[in-house]
């Protein structure tokens, strides 16, 4: 199947390791020039998109900003057109995830998780739609949220889980904003993933963590890296608004 994503840009918010490196991947295999969006790790992010240029062929490049500052976000947009021109997709995927207990947090904690999560977004969104709807053109926004977001987590992330479940609130109102313009707007609900940020934590607790997982894995980043770029491609060209459900069964909705 064709998903007609060959030269389309996009941009990926934390794109230099875990998910959104794995979607940078993804789109660049069908063809899409790449804008790896990183807040403080460039080296990272340079050599994701070295990566994509060697393997695929495709225009790629490392973008800087912090998605918690909204003239860092207007500023990745800016250096995005100026570089493979305006952006056909955008993919919210930057977070934040501090863990603890609702007494041990502080109210900078909170307002952080919330600042990349939700307002990050917002702004993001803001921008592409501004621009689109300036140009006349259509497009797509991908969100990333997480199945804790209908159930919570057991492991303390209360800032986290309750950004994304303001995110997939957002999508569905966006999307319902943007229907009759043709922007398209839906979310990924993930569960587990194997990224380098949970790794050691799911060596340690395997067993536990199974129990909860009905399909008995935990998620390579890629299956959720396609998902996302079905969401982006004309094969889902009738799908807006919706929280895809990935994550083996721990959610089911």
């Amino acid at each position: 199947m064709d998903l007609h994503l060959k030269d389309k840009v996009v941009l990926v918010s934390g794109g230099s390791r875990g998910i959104g490196k794995a979607i940078c991947m993804a789109f660049a295999e069908e063809g899409a020039k790449v804008a790896v969006g990183y807040a403080r790790n460039s080296d990272l992010a340079d050599a994701v998109a070295a990566d994509i240029k060697a393997k695929c062929g495709t225009d790629a490049i490392a973008v800087g900003g912090d998605f918690s500052k909204e003239d860092d976000v207007v500023a990745v947009f800016d250096n995005v057109e100026s570089e493979l021109g305006p952006m056909d997709v955008v993919v919210n995927n930057a977070a934040y995830c501090p863990t603890g207990t609702i007494t041990s947090f502080t109210r900078e904690e909170w307002d952080y998780t919330f600042a990349v999560n939700v307002t990050g977004v917002f702004v993001a969104c803001r921008e592409f739609v501004k621009r689109q709807l300036d140009r006349g053109d259509q497009g797509t926004i991908v969100n990333i949220g997480s199945q804790a977001a209908f159930q919570g987590s057991k492991s303390g992330h209360l800032p986290y889980d309750s950004s994304k479940g303001a995110l997939s609130s957002f999508t569905i109102a966006l999307a319902r904003e943007l229907a009759p313009k043709g922007i398209n707007v839906n979310c990924v609900a993930p569960g587990m993933v194997l990224t380098e940020m949970v790794a050691e934590k799911w060596e340690a607790k395997k067993d536990e963590y199974l129990t909860r997982i009905p399909m008995q894995r935990i998620a390579d980043p890629m299956e959720i890296a396609r998902v996302t770029v079905f969401l982006a491609s004309d094969a889902a060209s009738y799908m807006t608004g919706t929280t895809v459900n990935v994550s083996g069964g721990m959610l089911m909705r």
